[in-house]
């Protein structure tokens, strides 16, 4: 596994998150085994990161991985929600992610990839934008 966690973010900071990880997916990216990745969004919720999205993966013989499929409830969320409203963002979204993990199931020839955000992480994205 990648040894340098800050390229997780606040989700790879999680220490429990990187025990349940099945390994790394492209260079900054956990991926999980179910139902592993169920527990993952509840320490998610826990710490409130909000899942933004999920993607489910085959993992191909190859060693290549084939998309399954992909989350789209983010698309009718609030796309910037303030402080205050961070922890009710933060319990939407992380129960999405759940429904969209129980209504897909998947086995050991599958991986699931979460989007993640903390409060922290977004509130330096908007700085960002404000300055470009």
């Amino acid at each position: 596994m990648k040894s340098d966690l800050n390229s997780f973010g606040d989700f790879g900071a999680i220490p429990a998150v990187i025990e349940k990880s099945a390994g790394t997916f492209g260079d900054n990216e956990l991926s999980f085994a179910f139902p592993e990745v169920l527990e993952v969004i509840q320490l998610s919720s826990a710490k409130q990161i909000a899942v933004l999205g999920l993607e489910l993966f085959k993992v191909r013989g190859d060693g290549l991985y084939q998309t399954e499929k992909l989350t789209d409830y983010d698309l009718r969320m609030k796309q910037d929600p303030t402080q205050q409203e961070w922890p009710e963002y933060v319990r939407a979204n992380n129960a999405r992610a759940e429904e969209f993990v129980r209504q897909n199931p998947a086995g050991d020839d599958h991986v699931y990839v979460l989007t993640t955000a903390s409060w922290r992480e977004l509130a330096h994205i908007k700085e960002l934008k404000k300055k470009a």
